[in-house]
């Protein structure tokens, strides 16, 4: 084989062993855990960032401090802990394991509230001021609990739309008025937590993989297993945009709509991190996430994503890492 051919070849084949790590390196990166990271979820700035590698504790971070701020433990439960939530106003959060939810204070990190549950849960959301909770459920049902009067609605409109009713994804308004629901047989239903009302439906071809709402309830952003991404007007849920992942094996599993500025910002299980044009799902910039050193296989998913400020955007993944990006100037001229 001539010298030149061989070259490009194994310059190839390194690209495709190092997973094409082209991309722009990060402006500021944390390291918050040294071993994979099970779940993480950070507020709608970036500004706090919980962190969940197996049992309690629960470490929430800073931004740019070099110590925990909190170390929250979810009672004697020896579950691992799952899933997290922060409210759309950054000032509680919520952490549960299988079969245990707690709720806490960002401000001054106190427990606002310890439940056990009967039944598997799956997916979580919390409302401002962590007024209002809503569980998905491995068993199709999803539970609206008012934390301040008591009061608890359960939501059965997944389990009478047929079979593989399990909830996959669950996002809640931030004045906790509306829910937005989805089950594995591709179901996206938007309903009223004061009655369970259904406000709007759609339906993918595969199993969702993830939901979320905009903070002011105009938009919802659904993706499905396939990697296949849905942007929906509310509450009328019709289709504006659609987003198809570049990358064979890609699921969407993190998003932030930013609809003031035009923006949807999604993380990916493969290292992907991508800025689109919202109302065209044109893509606009693209990043790879930072990965372990001696982890294999080499890989990562984004936990979570967020806008920090007009020039910056956020990532936390499963490496453990927190990550920093710089927004592309020509971006920025469209705000």
């Amino acid at each position: 084989m001539p010298p030149h051919l061989l070259t490009v070849t194994l310059c190839v084949t390194f690209l495709l062993l190092a997973g094409c790590d082209t991309g722009d390196k990060p402006v500021a990166q944390s390291r918050y855990a040294q071993g994979t990271v099970l779940a993480a979820q950070t507020s709608a700035d970036g500004r706090f960032t919980l962190v969940a590698s197996g049992p309690s504790p629960v470490q929430v971070w800073q931004q740019h401090q070099p110590r925990p701020l909190y170390q929250w433990y979810q009672g004697e439960s020896t579950e691992d802990i799952l899933l997290l939530a922060i409210s759309p106003d950054s000032r509680s959060a919520a952490t549960a394991s299988e079969h245990t939810v707690a709720v806490w204070s960002l401000q001054n990190g106190q427990n606002l509230g310890f439940y056990q549950l009967e039944h598997s849960l799956r997916a979580l959301a919390l409302a401002n001021d962590g007024n209002s909770l809503l569980l998905g459920y491995h068993h199709g049902e999803v539970e609206y609990i008012d934390l301040q009067s008591g009061r608890r609605l359960l939501f059965m409109g997944h389990r009478l739309e047929g079979e593989n009713s399990r909830i996959n994804s669950v996002d809640l308004s931030a004045n906790g008025r509306y829910a937005l629901t989805a089950s594995q047989n591709g179901q996206v239903l938007l309903w009223q937590t004061r009655d369970a009302a259904i406000l709007s439906r759609w339906q993918h071809e595969n199993s969702i993989s993830l939901v979320r709402l905009d903070a002011e309830g105009r938009f919802a952003f659904s993706a499905d297993a396939q990697g296949v991404g849905e942007l929906h007007r509310l509450p009328s849920g019709e289709r504006v945009s659609r987003l198809q992942g570049p990358y064979r094996g890609q699921t969407f599993i993190s998003a932030r709509l930013d609809p003031a500025n035009n923006r949807l910002l999604t993380g990916s299980t493969s290292r992907r991190l991508e800025l689109w044009q919202l109302d065209d799902g044109t893509p606009l910039q693209s990043w790879q996430v930072g990965l372990h050193t001696w982890l294999r296989p080499a890989s990562a998913m984004v936990y979570d994503v967020a806008f920090s400020d007009k020039q910056h955007i956020y990532s936390v993944s499963s490496s453990g890492l927190g990550e920093t990006w710089a927004l592309d100037q020509r971006e920025q001229s469209h705000e």
